[in-house]
């Protein structure tokens, strides 16, 4: 076996071979935030359903039921949806009413049914009711507190229910 005369130079390469496997060895594992931790340990999942009313052109909406449950939302593209006055915006706040998160909700009272007519051609219609149901199911942020429901009109909108999450 070949001997190497300089011993300093044969402790060197074995302080190089030794650093090598220990940084090779080290974790590749992502660091992530404590607000990261506890939305990936325990996601939660909220159900609100609501009444939406129209008497004499004034609008009112109640909160029929709310559930938080345990799970994740799966994954979706979001699509920018085009809102209309009438439309519904929900806002997710925090306990300083900040706004963690927006979402659109189109006019649950006019409903598109599509249907085929005489001609035998599919046709859409719009329907105008009186009262609707409708739901939503948000992941639910662990700072969320209140979720405001919004009318959107032409000038400001108008703030129709607050709802403190439980």
């Amino acid at each position: 076996m070949y001997q190497l005369k300089n011993p300093l130079f044969t402790i060197l390469i074995f302080i190089l071979s030794a650093s090598m496997l220990v940084f090779s060895c080290a974790s590749k594992q992502e660091t992530t935030t404590k607000e990261e931790m506890i939305i990936k340990s325990d996601p939660k999942l909220l159900f609100l359903n609501y009444q939406m009313q129209k008497l004499n052109d004034k609008t009112n909406i109640t909160l029929i039921n709310q559930i938080t449950t345990d799970g994740k939302l799966k994954d979706k593209t979001k699509t920018q949806v085009s809102t209309t006055v009438g439309d519904l915006e929900c806002l997710v706040l925090d306990e300083r009413l900040i706004q963690l998160e927006r979402h659109t909700i189109k006019n649950p009272l006019k409903k598109i049914v599509e249907f085929i007519n005489d001609a035998g051609e599919l046709e859409k219609r719009q329907l105008n009711l009186d009262s609707a149901q409708f739901s939503l199911k948000l992941q639910l942020h662990p700072k969320a507190r209140y979720i405001i429901i919004n009318e959107i009109t032409e000038t400001n909108p108008i703030k129709h229910i607050s709802t403190k999450i439980e």
